[in-house]
């Protein structure tokens, strides 16, 4: 098996003999050591085979990886895809394409940094990106980094980075098609297609993406009469104003230059009309959000020495305009209409290479400038600032082969922002330094894994001055931070034709002048707030493991999390601590499938246990338990054809009951109670794939 490693300069290979006595040794002495990643052939007469292992450096931390070619299941969009990897939580407000946030390690979702091939889609005027929103295409990967990130990514965030690959001009050539109809009027289509151009060393990638959904699905109305208490047929209601329509398009060029040199330019064009229905308390029957994103990079790299440098220069620009006019007569909700317009341009310059043969570094230095223009807002009363805000940045990443199986690592950054608002004289200005120390040891086929550090994020503009979408204004906000230390590993091993990796990972965050968004008054606003602190601990584990036809993927992660602020509690001067909110104790995502010839069929279970809907401890949003299945055919006789049927929500599950003031009470499913998600529902895909060459799908970044 050969593999590559897109992470750390070193890989190390190791001699292990296989067979039927060394099977049970390897194993059961790889199960103290935590686990490392490492890949290799088993071979059945039990000859010694070359092992090839990958340690992650230390300066990156702890990373997981997902690919829409190695998904188990049907990948419908980007949040489908995120949500499969351990460590994470995907908030959703509603069906596939619905509303939906990120939280990593028991992080808000304005603590994560996103960025899509190296250029950030998040920052100070948006902070908190809708995954709907992320574009998906045949070849696309993530790459989540649970906390530390390296310093070269970028300012980075309190609450990890989300990276998101499009295909690739190195990717093998090829095209692809992938196609979907589904329940609530789903329709999907991909395109990618990979090229070279002709003998030139050029390459090209285009690739086109499209969805659209009514996603008028049924739920339980839990406000309607005795349904509250009394669940009935007669208690359906269908969801309005949830549909939406989307399209997307990207276009890479790969460009020899010179010796040594390339040339990359990605250009990223979207636009899409997304309905919001409102909560079902204060529904918004007419609310619609209609948006567009072009975004374009460049970057040019060059062999120096034992390494290359690099410069990337990237724009991005986006427009959102939200108009909600109710029909004629209506006097609960007045006619509002908001236009904004988001502006950013980067650039960023650095070297990485081995300094010595056991010594390897990365320096960058980068530059941003963002500015949020408010064009129109009716009432003027919704009306926000104009604001601007210039950062600065230099980052270190360094890893350093202490011994043959020891490994140290280091991560900095330093930092300074300065903003400019409408009607403020003065600028606010914060710098801040970042960084954490790693190290790796490898015990025989595992490798284990330690990091600490500190993390930091400044307050965004929608935290200190307010949106129209109903989050109110706290100019006195202050930037959070944290400490956090992780430990753990990963392991992987064969047998014949049995594999089976694993990954581990205990991790503690301590933040400080946490940022909360809080509800405030009765129309359900809210408002950022610094709990002053709070603690969170957890674990993280994978499994992923297939052999004699038979194949499992489970990713769990248990958080315990506390707000340690006075905010809490007025309960005394030294209040208990109690949860935070939209933090599930437990959330876990597994699939067992099982292959015959061409055709695959596979059971998943999706589960999140222990969710707090307030930040009080007074709301336990119940257990939800969803299950899933589905079929794959490569369709004999069509080489590159492949056909599936899957079926999500299995058992049609639509409320959880709360224990309720007096009696238990029925609300519909969801991450919040006032936003369902749908019941049961069907897709069917089919895949094309047609490659010039004997290559096939390229591989995946997950093993």
């Amino acid at each position: 098996m050969h593999r590559t490693d897109d992470f750390g300069p070193t890989t190390w290979r190791l001699r292990i003999r296989t067979g039927p006595r060394a099977a049970p040794i390897a194993f059961w002495g790889a199960i103290p050591f935590a686990f490392a990643g490492f890949t290799g052939s088993a071979r059945a007469d039990g000859a010694v085979d070359e092992v090839v292992v990958f340690g992650s450096t230390p300066s990156s931390g702890f990373v997981s990886k997902a690919s829409v070619d190695d998904a188990p299941r049907e990948v419908t969009d980007a949040t489908s895809l995120i949500e499969s990897v351990p460590g994470v939580h995907v908030r959703r407000l509603g069906g596939d394409d619905g509303f939906a946030t990120l939280s990593i390690r028991g992080s808000t979702s304005s603590e994560v940094a996103i960025l899509f091939a190296g250029v950030p889609l998040t920052g100070a005027a948006d902070p908190s990106l809708d995954l709907a929103t992320l574009p998906l295409w045949p070849g696309a990967r993530i790459r989540v980094y649970r906390s530390f990130a390296p310093a070269g990514l970028g300012p980075g965030s309190l609450g990890g980075t989300l990276v998101l690959e499009p295909p690739r001009a190195s990717d093998p050539e090829r095209t692809e098609s992938w196609a979907a109809v589904g329940s609530f009027g789903e329709a999907r289509l991909r395109l990618a297609d990979v090229r070279a151009l002709g003998d030139t060393g050029a390459r090209v990638v285009t690739a086109l993406s499209a969805s659209r959904a009514d996603d008028d699905f049924t739920y339980y109305d839990s406000l309607s009469g005795s349904c509250l208490y009394t669940p009935s047929a007669t208690c359906a209601r269908t969801r309005q104003n949830n549909g939406h329509a989307a399209i997307n398009a990207l276009a890479a060029l790969a460009l020899p230059a010179g010796s040594g040199g390339s040339l990359t330019v990605v250009t990223l064009v979207q636009a899409r009309r997304q309905e919001l229905p409102g909560s079902l308390e204060y529904p918004t029957p007419t609310a619609a959000l209609a948006s567009n994103r072009e975004l374009v990079s460049l970057e040019f790299s060059r062999l120096a020495g034992p390494g290359a440098w690099s410069l990337r220069g990237w724009a991005r620009r986006d427009e959102l305009e939200l108009d909600d006019k109710p029909k004629t007569g209506s006097t609960a909700l007045l006619a509002t209409h908001s236009q904004n317009a988001i502006d950013a341009v980067g650039l960023s310059g650095g070297w990485r290479g081995n300094v010595t043969r056991t010594f390897a570094i990365e320096g960058r230095l980068d530059g941003s400038a963002e500015g949020n223009e408010p064009r129109v807002a009716i009432p003027a009363s919704a009306e926000t600032p104009s604001a601007s805000r210039l950062a600065l940045g230099a980052g270190l990443d360094a890893d350093w082969a202490a011994a043959r199986m020891w490994k140290l690592g280091a991560s900095g950054r330093l930092d300074a922002n300065a903003d400019h608002v409408t009607g403020v004289l003065a600028q606010a200005f914060e710098a801040r330094s970042t960084g954490h120390v790693g190290s790796e040891v490898q015990v025989g086929p595992g490798v284990l894994s330690a990091h600490g550090g500190a993390i930091a994020r400044p307050a965004s503009f929608v935290e200190l001055y307010g949106s129209p979408g109903g989050v109110i204004a706290n100019p006195s906000l202050q930037g959070e931070s944290a400490w956090t230390v992780d430990a753990g590993g990963r392991v992987a091993l064969a047998e014949g034709p049995v594999h089976a990796q694993a990954d581990l990972a205990l991790f503690g965050t301590w933040a400080h002048d946490l940022i909360l968004f809080a509800p405030k008054g009765a129309l359900d606003f809210v408002q950022a707030e610094n709990i002053g602190r709070a603690r969170v601990f957890g674990v993280e584990t994978s499994l992923n493991a297939w052999g004699y036809g038979l194949d499992v993927r489970a990713a769990y992660t248990g958080l315990a999390t506390f707000n340690d602020s006075e905010l809490s509690t007025a309960q005394g001067p030294n209040p208990p601590s109690t949860p935070l909110s939209g933090r599930p104790a437990h959330d876990l995502v597994a699939d067992v499938g099982y292959s015959l010839g061409p055709a695959r069929v596979r059971y998943g279970v999706d589960a999140v246990i222990g969710m707090y809907y307030d930040n009080f401890g007074g709301v336990l949003i119940p257990a939800r338990v969803l299950q899933s299945t589905g079929v794959r055919l490569e369709v004999p006789g069509i080489r590159g054809l492949r056909v599936a049927f899957e079926v999500r929500n299995l058992f049609d599950v639509r409320t959880v009951t709360y224990a309720g003031f007096v009696k238990p009470t029925f609300f519909p499913i969801g991450d919040e109670y006032d936003y369902p998600l749908p019941g049961r529902s069907f897709l069917v895909t089919a895949r094309w794939t047609f490659a010039p060459s004997s290559e096939l799908a390229p591989a995946s970044d997950t093993l």
